[in-house]
């Protein structure tokens, strides 16, 4: 693979803003790294002079960028909308007449398809058999998901990749690209050129990450927990930003589960009306939602208003853009011991440049949760290879007996159950695949390399992502950037991450050896409110003679102190000639210690010391319980 680098010069946040980048890609296929997400690669490819087919692994992708204000009118989706039954011709025949508005004497529109991987096979179909495919540059959108996705649908992204076969001017798109070690192994890929977009330092934002294994183990809990927070709070974040105090009243929360969102929704008796479901658009989705009196819904568009609550899967977050004003993000990851590439971790990158707009103080902030049991020692690494391995010799096994099978029906039969397998176990036990020959009439079964690739793929980045920082595309117009120029400042920035004891003793160590950036880091909004908190409070020297322990400096911060507030928080959550039971007492103190940071066991009667209240016992649910009436 030979691979060239396109330097992006000082100034250029948006590639549509550099004229003299387009002329320096090749003339045929190649793949593009654009390095970093968020920097509008999609939109120079709608917006120029070139006929376009913009290839989309996910709908809502496509819902916004037709949607877009620029692109409104302008843009052509070959996709079914609502319940429509069209048959496919129709939606061809849209297609050619489209086409055909494009090229009448009175345009002067370029033509832009948008369509879906799987559907692109029908556009491809409706301009060879015009002799018009040749005209068209075919941009595959977010191209790592042609490996990502390949984990449970590897037949749709083969079949994508044949069909992209009839054309010599492909694109590949993406800011987090394959690795070029797998590629080369890659007949299809190791002949391309492979064009990396290096940004200046100015254009780049490290994206600040705190990494947090679940609440209680379980990410159903955790989620809860912040929903309690903010509904106690009325905020999700706060933190110091341009000098002053602001806060986060919007959060995106990214699980790959609708089943895990549904149950958290459950629970803490959210509405439509204060939450927003982007998941994948299928039958079994809209049903499990319409019975809980949701519909799938789509990303607002900017000046539209936000949803307190944004729940997203893996399957609708690629290309979407939010412009909340001032969202904070949620990211859940769910690692799968059988299929280490399922896990949303590899999407950080991807996730971190959802957040479209700069006002945003909380743009480039998340909260990412973890299982606390990941391994990814030598000896688990081992054990990872040698499970691949033994998948391969499975799956050349198992191809193997159907092409020597000499029996038609039962060669069908075969193909049948390992296309049902390969639904069910989504590439855990094998790496088989079941794809149409449509040419032919037939069905093959194939060794899927993407699948395995990816799943290969997965441990190195995934170990990466648990351990370090990411990146993101700076907006023309953060507050930070000058600031964030200076090259020490910005090596301390992309450093900064890993647990509460790293994070205070990293701050620590920053400030002893470079004091004239204490002003700077005030109001950096990287740097969690409650690091500056405690460094401004408790001082250096009392921080190190307490080796940074979260437990030990929140307990030297001042149970005490915070006496006032904590009563004034009980006065609020607690509602006055209410009864609560002991257990209600107990979880509602609890959260506000725990909102407050303070390393404290709360017990029920805890509320006498904090409200005037008396015991009493009433009856809840056909039961007689023990507990307080506020008084």
């Amino acid at each position: 693979m030979k691979k060239t680098q396109i330097f992006i010069p000082e100034g250029i946040y948006h590639l549509n803003d550099y004229q003299g980048l387009q002329p320096q890609f090749p003339s045929g296929c190649f793949i593009l790294d654009k390095t970093i997400p968020g920097c509008g690669a999609t939109t120079m490819f709608l917006s120029n002079d070139i006929p376009t087919i913009l290839c989309s692994p996910r709908l809502e992708l496509m819902h916004c960028k037709a949607n877009a204000p620029e692109f409104i009118g302008k843009v052509h989706e070959f996709r079914k909308f609502g319940d429509s039954s069209s048959p496919v011709i129709d939606l061809i025949n849209s297609t050619k007449a489209y086409i055909g508005r494009c090229n009448s004497p009175f345009s002067t529109q370029t033509e832009k398809i948008l369509v879906s991987y799987d559907s692109f096979k029908h556009v491809a179909q409706a301009l060879a058999e015009n002799k018009m495919l040749d005209r068209f540059r075919i941009v595959v959108d977010e191209a790592q998901t042609l490996f990502t996705d390949a984990s449970f649908k590897g037949d749709v992204e083969i079949e994508f990749l044949e069909n992209l076969r009839q054309s010599n001017q492909v694109t590949f798109l993406s800011a987090t690209p394959y690795i070029e070690e797998y590629l080369d192994q890659m007949d299809y890929f190791k002949v391309l050129p492979y064009i990396e977009l290096v940004w200046p330092a100015s254009s780049i934002h490290p994206a600040n990450i705190e990494k947090k294994p679940y609440y209680r183990k379980s990410p159903k809990a955790t989620a809860t927990q912040i929903i309690q927070d903010y509904l106690y709070k009325g905020c999700f974040k706060d933190k110091i930003y341009n000098g002053q105090i602001v806060y986060s009243n919007e959060s995106v929360f990214y699980i790959n589960d609708v089943g895990l969102i549904i149950s958290i929704i459950k629970e803490n008796n959210l509405t439509p009306e204060n939450t927003n479901i982007i998941c994948a658009v299928n039958d079994d989705n809209i049903r499990r939602l319409k019975c809980m009196g949701f519909d799938i819904g789509h990303a607002p568009k900017n000046g539209e208003q936000h949803k307190t609550f944004t729940f997203v899967t893996k399957c609708a977050f690629e290309g979407v853009d939010f412009y909340s004003p001032c969202a904070y993000t949620y990211i859940f990851s769910n690692i799968n011991r059988d299929n280490l590439a399922l896990d949303i971790s590899l999407d950080l990158p991807q996730i971190m440049g959802r957040q479209r707009r700069g006002d945003n103080p909380f743009k480039y902030d998340a909260t990412f949760f973890f299982k606390e049991t990941m391994d990814f020692s030598d000896d688990k690494h081992r054990d990872f290879l040698d499970t691949i391995s033994e998948k391969k010799k499975v799956s050349v096994g198992l191809i193997n007996t159907y092409n020597n099978c000499n029996e038609v029906s039962v060669r069908h039969s075969l193909g049948d159950k390992y296309r049902t397998s390969q639904k069910i176990d989504k590439f855990s036990k094998d790496y088989v695949a079941v794809i149409d020959d449509k040419a032919n009439r037939t069905q093959r079964v194939v060794f899927n390399e993407l699948a395995m690739f990816n799943e290969i793929r997965a441990w190195d980045i995934q170990k990466s992502q648990y351990i370090n920082g990411c990146q993101v595309m700076r907006s023309v117009d953060d507050a930070t950037m000058s600031i964030t120029e200076d090259k020490v400042l910005e090596s301390f920035l992309l450093a900064f991450n890993g647990t509460f004891e790293d994070k205070m003793r990293m701050y620590c160590e920053f400030l002893l050896a470079n004091p004239a950036y204490k002003e700077i880091l005030e109001w950096l909004p990287q740097i969690p409110l409650e690091i500056k908190t405690y460094y401004n409070s408790i001082g250096q020297d009392n921080l190190r003679a307490m080796s940074y322990k979260e437990a030990s400096i929140i307990q030297h911060f001042g149970y005490a102190d915070l006496q006032d507030s904590i009563k004034a928080a009980a006065n609020t959550m607690f509602t006055k000639g209410q009864f609560y039971t002991l257990k209600q007492t107990k979880e509602m103190v609890q959260s506000i210690y725990d909102n407050y940071g303070i390393a404290k066991k709360a017990k029920a009667t805890d509320l006498e010391e904090l409200l005037d209240c008396s015991v009493s016992k009433q009856t809840v649910d056909g039961r007689r319980e023990n507990g307080y009436v506020i008084l």
